[in-house]
């Protein structure tokens, strides 16, 4: 039977699981978004908030890494 710390690890890796697979949607659709883009205004926009999601992506990344290896040690 996994541990406490082994449950909420396993629990974290799921929840980042889904959260990347949103952030992945979130980015494509952003970046056709911007190649779509017709203005220097809404492509200038529309970067600010890719970069956010790229960001956010990257963390949630970190995260389910951690979670996988705390998951593996323990």
């Amino acid at each position: 039977m996994p541990s406490t710390a082994g449950k909420d690890a396993q629990v974290e890796l799921h929840e980042t699981t889904g959260a990347l697979e949103v952030l992945f949607t979130l980015r494509e659709e952003f970046a056709q978004w911007l190649e779509e883009a017709q203005s220097e205004e809404r492509k200038e926009e529309l970067e600010n908030v890719y970069r956010h999601i790229v960001a956010m992506e990257q963390e949630y990344q970190r995260r389910h890494e951690v979670a996988a290896k705390r998951l593996v040690s323990g």
